[in-house]
């Protein structure tokens, strides 16, 4: 009788367990779709970056060159070089690819020029973080050198 009784006490308890796992996995799934989402962005930003970094490491200073001649540092010119990584930027189309993106800073330094951008990444299920939305930022360098 007793395990009549035992088993009597035990129905549902599987329903239970199989809707928890369910739900643990559904959050599981989400979490590591919203993940996914963010590196997508972060991977879409370096390559825009990269692209803005290297237009703008085409603006030399042409007054620079008429002046002292052509040498091997090859000095930028940075309002070309802001003017270059705008136009990189619109002629890209980045706003279509990610959210609120933006170009945080353009440093022009001698041959060298660094592009930092940041954006929202477009997550999939990103209304389950409504407190806060991840801001995905990437850099790059890039050197002009004549050899």
């Amino acid at each position: 009788m007793k395990d009549n009784e035992s088993l009597a006490r035990d129905e549902g308890s599987i329903l239970l367990f199989g809707i928890g796992l369910a739900v643990a996995g559904l959050m599981i799934a989400t979490a590591s779709i919203n993940v996914a989402s963010i590196w997508v962005a972060r991977n879409v930003l370096d390559g825009i970056a990269d692209g803005a970094a290297i237009s703008a490491a085409q603006a030399i200073d042409a007054d620079a060159i008429y002046r002292n001649g052509f040498t091997a540092n090859l000095r930028l010119d940075e309002g070309l070089a802001r003017t270059k990584v705008s136009q990189y930027v619109a002629s890209a189309k980045v706003r279509s690819q990610v959210q609120e993106f933006s170009v945080r800073s353009v440093v022009v330094s001698g041959t060298a020029v660094t592009v930092t951008v940041q954006a929202k990444p477009k997550t999939a299920f990103g209304y389950l973080m409504p407190i806060s939305t991840p801001v995905v930022v990437s850099a790059a360098k890039a050197i002009n050198k004549v050899k």
